[in-house]
């Protein structure tokens, strides 16, 4: 042997079965960072790709520039492509039709269909004057080819047009029976001018790669003087890349933030509690090795590299482990959950993971063992041969029992007689149930985003061309009363000038039903919806750009409002415009109209295609119709595998939280083996000594709950206020159902804690615990 270190090898091996723990311990660690870095990374690869395919690859959007200004932006060398963009007929108010078919008409340079958009599917952009792009969906619903001739019928006369190819519907909703057309941008200018039409375009500008995006878009602001109403960026890309200046998306990353240190954190405990245990079991080898001559240096170096060596075993199983872990949850996404998880990667390896894996799980381990170490090289030879490892010479006072029992009594004396170790303890329990409360508004999270989960969510929805109120009563119980139809309610709407908050404008009046008014309960943040549903009163949907609130007034042209009732969620689009909702009486009596704008249908379980095709052709044209019931599948989907993420994350904090309450517990335990066999030897029985370990770890338990919970649930605030009140006005609510299931993990853990390391303290001779070293 040339030095002490060569003993670290020998002794890993002797104590292979209780190093066991350690190893676990460090393998957990490594693979939950591995297997949350690798995650994020392939989840930024997905939704960089769909993001860029839905919303295209447009970094910002000018609102009509001059020309000048495009120029010289296109001139720029931080800038990729710029392209015009403008559109006819997007609300499918006007007479547009191609083949008897609502069109929409887009026009643009060549490239926002090749480098801000990836649009052209079949043949090439629309170069000439005569030329058009359809949209993909047309091909089948026009019956026509590349090459073929169409006539575009508009209020202005007919045009003619041949195919050039077909693109994506991204100037459509692809469930609407409509049809999507593009022109090229001279020639959209020309059909504009032709129908007396007045443009509104706007400039896409997309940046290079590799560059700083949010100091170009500064630049842009600055020089041409462009404000939030001109310049708009592209939250969901620039979010993803983290250039954006949303503040809501900005503050997830904060989260997300927050969120890496606690799970960093909950590593270092757990490791940091299984080697003190460690340490604390081989207090007679550490002292041996000082009466030899090792110097207090050389025993931490030992200690130090003795948990590194451990890493050369773990850091590869815990980096394995999480890549595959990877693989499974990829696997599960993409062929358990919905369409939006499609273009998840499979088999793929994150660099990001495993790296960040093998740092992150090399600097757990070594900051963990600081603190091991020096406890292990804080003791005098003598101390250490003689097993008093952490007494410290000072002398107290005897425990007054008072109307405890002695065991008792002691349980807790021990809890709290050292300061230093009543913080780490309690720190250690407070944090597990900080992440357990601040993962939990994940689910809380999910609950809201996923539209379709909502009790009112249709799985097909008919809507009148215009958003007037044509859909008459009579087809509503028509289409209720097929065998496959669950319920079917609908909903009129008008939009009427008002006067509120001593202002003119505009609002939203819609009508609900007894079905919806049920529903919209749920949803009630302020308020009493019982009165809008007889007649008196209305309700408004919270907004940030809606400000109405309970015993608000608004004033129509023949009667007035007054806001009984403000609701957090409601299945329309927000717009500027306040959505104000009252029964169908009262929205009778103020419009005179008596039929539905929209009708939504929820199907039943058993509902097929057919009987959706069935539903398409009862409004034989009248009506459009749109069908989401695979999307609503792929949601619920979707939900289910989420929900499965972060109940699988939360079990395994759990598991920390056990593994961690047992090192420490045993910690205790094994510090204090010579005064147990001191007890027992004076008269303590078996009965007692488990007793006073349960105290002990009923004492940190109850700190725990209390640190835990005082920490726990103002972070919880944060996150809810941050996800989920700033963007659905949804209030914070005391977590009485997280609160109640951290109390009984508790119970059950500390229950169960103490019971390996009593049973082998009362199994060992009194003789041996007293010379334990």
């Amino acid at each position: 042997m040339k030095s002490y270190l060569s003993l670290i090898p020998i002794s890993a091996k002797v104590r292979r079965r209780q190093n066991r723990m350690t190893m676990l311990c460090i393998i957990i660690s490594v693979l939950l960072v591995t297997a949350i870095f690798s995650m994020a990374d392939m989840g930024i690869r997905m939704e960089k790709k769909r993001v860029t395919e839905e919303h295209g690859s447009w970094h910002i959007m000018l609102k009509e520039p001059t020309e000048k200004q495009i120029d010289q932006i296109a001139q720029r060398t931080d800038v990729a492509a710029v392209s015009h963009y403008d559109a006819l007929n997007v609300d499918l108010s006007d007479d547009y039709t191609i083949q008897g078919k609502t069109c929409v008409i887009a026009g643009g340079d060549h490239s926002i269909l090749t480098e801000i958009y990836d649009d052209v599917m079949e043949g090439q952009y629309p170069a000439k004057e005569n030329e058009i792009m359809l949209s993909n969906g047309a091909k089948e619903l026009l019956s026509v080819n590349i090459g073929d001739v169409i006539t575009m019928h508009t209020p202005a006369g007919d045009f003619d047009y041949r195919i050039s190819g077909f693109g994506g519907d991204v100037t459509i909703t692809t469930d609407a029976d409509v049809v999507g057309t593009f022109l090229s941008w001279d020639s959209f200018q020309s059909l504009a001018k032709a129908e007396g039409s007045r443009l509104e375009p706007v400039c896409f500008v997309r940046f290079n790669e590799n560059i700083n995006i949010r100091r170009a878009i500064s630049e842009l602001r600055q020089t041409y003087g462009f404000t939030d109403e001109i310049l708009s960026e592209n939250t969901a890309l620039l979010g993803i890349t983290g250039s954006s200046s949303d503040s809501y998306i900005m503050g997830n990353y904060l989260i997300a933030v927050i969120l890496f240190v606690l799970v960093l954190a909950a590593g270092v405990f757990m490791i940091a509690g299984s080697l003190n245990s460690r340490t604390a079991e081989r207090t007679q080898f550490f002292g041996m090795l000082r009466c030899i001559g090792a110097s207090r240096t050389q025993v931490m170096h030992i200690v130090r590299l003795e948990a590194l060596y451990w890493c050369k075993t773990a850091v590869p199983v815990g980096v394995a482990a999480g890549i595959a872990g990877t693989w499974i949850l990829c696997a599960l996404l993409r062929f358990g959950a919905g369409t939006e998880f499609v273009q998840i990667p499979l088999f793929e390896i994150s660099g990001v993971g495993i790296i960040s894996g093998i740092i992150v799980g090399v600097l757990t381990v070594f900051l963990s063992s600081i603190s091991p170490a020096r406890r292990a090289a804080g003791v005098s030879p003598v101390a250490a041969v003689t097993g008093n490892f952490y007494e410290n010479g000072s002398t107290s006072r005897p425990v007054r029992k008072n109307f405890l029992k002695i065991e008792t009594a002691l349980g807790i004396h021990h809890a709290v007689s050292s300061r230093k170790n009543l913080l780490l303890m309690t720190g250690s329990f407070a944090l597990s149930i900080i992440m357990i409360l601040s993962f939990s508004v994940l689910v809380q999270w999910v609950n809201m985003a996923l539209t379709p989960l909502r009790a009112w969510a249709p799985d097909v929805f008919y809507i009148s061309s215009d958003n007037s109120c044509e859909i008459d009563k009579s087809f509503a119980g028509e289409v209720e009363s097929r065998p496959y139809v669950e319920r079917a309610f609908g909903r009129m709407y008008q939009s009427l000038p008002a006067e509120y908050e001593g202002k003119s404008g505009q609002i939203d009046l819609i009508s609900y039903e007894e079905d919806q008014f049920r529903w919209a309960a749920e949803d009630l943040i302020a308020g009493d919806i019982s009165d809008v549903a007889e007649g008196n009163g209305v309700l408004t949907v919270y907004d940030k750009s809606n400000s109405l609130k309970v015993g608000d007034t608004i004033r129509l042209e023949q009667t007035e409002l007054t806001v009984a009732g403000v609701l957090e969620d409601s299945p329309f689009d927000t717009t500027d415009q306040p959505i104000v909702i009252c029964s169908e009486r009262m929205f009778t009596d103020i419009t005179g109209e008596d039929a539905y704008a929209v009708l939504d249908v929820q199907l039943s379980s058993k509902a097929s295609e057919q009987n959706v095709n069935e539903l398409h052709a009862l409004s034989d044209g009248h009506y459009d119709f749109y069908d989401r019931m695979a999307q609503n599948k792929d949601t619920q989907n979707t939900y289910f595998m989420f929900c499965l993420f972060v109940y699988g994350f939360l079990a395994v904090i759990t598991l920390i939280t056990v593994i961690h309450t047992v090192n420490s517990i045993s910690m205790s335990v094994s510090a204090r083996t010579k005064q147990y066999g001191a007890m027992r030897a004076v008269g303590m029985d078996d009965l007692q000594i488990k007793k006073m370990i349960s105290m002990e770890t009923a004492t940190y338990t109850i700190f725990g709950l209390f640190a835990g919970c005082g920490l726990g649930l103002p972070l919880h605030y944060f996150f809810y206020t941050q996800m989920i009140t700033d963007y659905w006005g949804t209030q914070w609510q005391l977590p009485s159902a997280s609160v109640a299931g951290i109390l009984a993990l508790l119970v059950i853990v500390s229950f169960l804690a103490p019971f390996l390391p009593a049973k082998r303290i009362c199994n060992m001779p009194i003789t041996a615990t007293i010379n334990e070293l």
